[in-house]
């Protein structure tokens, strides 16, 4: 019985020191001691949305089946011209506050433009409204910092319903190719 007890509590101690080292080196806690302070429109109730799905092509809620969350995007310009990081689809009504981008890193080149974009789809991937009123050019913004998006001024475009998903969009203006490879991570405020 004792060795039980022992192997309980060794097992529990590891899983613990396991969770404090996550929690002290995932890039979502190193940018949180960056300065970076959370939105002045942010309130008590908001919710801070991070972790999405990779899924190269078109953002449909379908294409996210079998993939891992992570709090870290990727795009690479040679495997397709559109990709998204795909969020949960909320149980409740929800209205986006704010969001920006941290472009951990960017590798390689793409001879033409690669944009991001914020945007609410339904369920197929039909684009529903566009969250944002300017694209993130992602190959001349700077690593390292937080970009805040440019919302757009219509209220529905920030509201998000049951049945529909919030996505960053990556797009290449043209065909597939270069060796272009970036990895963002999101902070996304809605209520």
């Amino acid at each position: 019985m004792q060795k039980i007890i022992r192997t309980s509590i060794v097992i529990f101690i590891f899983g613990l020191a396991a969770l404090i080292v996550w929690s002290a080196v995932s890039p979502v806690a190193a940018m949180e001691g960056s300065g970076r302070t959370r939105s002045a429109s942010a309130s008590i109730s908001s919710e801070n949305w991070n972790m999405g799905v990779t899924v190269e092509g078109a953002p449909a809620y379908s294409a996210v089946v079998g993939r891992l969350v992570s709090d870290v995007g990727a795009f690479r310009s040679a495997r397709a011209t559109q990709g998204a990081t795909i969020f949960p689809a909320p149980a409740s009504q929800k209205t986006i506050e704010a969001a920006s981008v941290y472009l951990l890193s960017r590798s390689g080149t793409y001879t033409g433009t690669v944009t991001l974009s914020l945007a609410i789809y339904d369920f197929s991937g039909t684009l529903m409204h566009k969250v944002n009123s300017v694209d993130i050019d992602l190959q001349n913004s700077p690593t390292g910092a937080w970009i805040p998006l440019t919302l757009s001024s219509t209220p529905a475009d920030l509201s998000l319903a049951p049945g529909e998903f919030l996505a960053f969009t990556y797009a290449l203006d043209s065909t597939a190719g270069g060796n272009l490879d970036i990895r963002p991570i999101f902070d996304v405020i809605v209520q």
